[in-house]
């Protein structure tokens, strides 16, 4: 097992470093010189970096909370609790990528990740049924709220959909250093943790025969996650369907276990979204696709393979 983790995360390190150097050197105006490598592309795919590592690690650790493999920021509607938050924030003057913002979001993906979890709980289990049923739920009044904040805005509405369709283009050294601080310390919060949230994946009544506080490490985790969901979103809009499959992918490469399965899903992650992007960059050029359509694109048949693959055998 050790063997297999090693060999798995050299490769996908490896991937990544072919990822970085594909997304410094492509897009639209070719081999980046000057002011448009250093001010342009290498910030974008730095943020590529920490959002596609943020999302993934993210989606793992709903994975191994909830015991569902559909679990992810934006099918549980954190993510569009955390457009709300943005929405909101905008109404009231607070601009886009600020701390402030931050806040807002982070606030709106935490309280729509514990409706979600609320609505879907039954007898101490979230059954993968209710679970996506109350993600869709949640995810489709946020969607009521952003319009809504699109409605009020008037001359910001065009503003606030267009930063939240998805997109890289945040290029603030001060922001990014700020989100890369956040979903960086998520990161060794989440390993920090990865044994108590093995337990907890095995069933709640064994983590508590293990001597895990199961409450206390839930909401704990989920505060994280909430924190750096908001952070994310504050920093380049939705961006869906990165959690759901790329801990899926990352557990063929080194197995189950939290503590590596997180460092290979953060590597995955930020591979697949600096991927991603260039082909947004590149594929239309000289204009240009938002990433987060390109990842609903990819995510959603991704989402039905695995919503059919564990329902089907209950229907045959």
């Amino acid at each position: 097992m050790r063997r297999r983790a090693g060999r798995g995360l050299a490769l996908l390190a490896f991937a990544l470093g072919i990822a970085l150097l594909l997304g410094v050197l492509l897009g639209p105006a070719g081999f980046p010189r000057g002011e448009v490598l250093w001010n342009l592309r290498v910030p974008r795919v730095a943020l590529g970096l920490i959002v596609g590592a943020g999302l993934a690690t993210c989606g793992a650790v709903l994975q191994g909370l909830t015991g569902n493999p559909l679990a992810d920021p934006y099918v549980l509607g954190s993510s569009s609790g955390a457009a709300v938050g943005i929405s909101l924030a905008r109404l009231a003057g607070v601009p886009f990528a600020s701390p402030l913002s931050f806040a807002f979001a982070s606030l709106g993906a935490f309280a729509a990740l514990a409706l979600a979890w609320t609505l879907a709980r039954t007898g101490g289990r979230i059954p993968i049924e209710r679970l996506v049923l109350a993600g869709i739920a949640v995810t489709t009044l946020g969607s009521a709220l952003v319009v809504m904040a699109l409605h009020l805005s008037r001359r910001d509405a065009y503003i606030i959909f267009s930063f939240l369709v998805g997109n890289l283009a945040e290029g603030d050294p001060a922001i990014l250093a700020t989100a890369g601080t956040v979903v960086g310390a998520g990161i060794l919060a989440f390993v920090a943790l990865a044994r108590p949230l093995d337990a907890i994946a095995l069933g709640e009544e064994k983590a508590r025969t293990l001597g895990v506080d199961v409450e206390k490490t839930t909401v704990l985790l989920a505060a994280i996650v909430s924190a750096m969901v908001g952070c994310i979103v504050a920093v380049s809009g939705l961006i869906g369907f990165v959690g759901l499959f790329v801990p899926h992918a990352a557990r063929r490469f080194v197995g189950p276990a939290h503590r590596v399965l997180l460092v290979a899903t953060a590597l995955l992650g930020a591979a697949f979204l600096v991927g991603v992007d260039a082909i947004a960059r590149t594929a239309a050029a000289p204009s240009e696709f938002p990433v987060g359509v390109l990842t609903s694109l990819l995510g959603a048949p991704a989402f039905l393979y695995v919503l059919r693959r564990r329902i089907r055998p209950r229907l045959a």
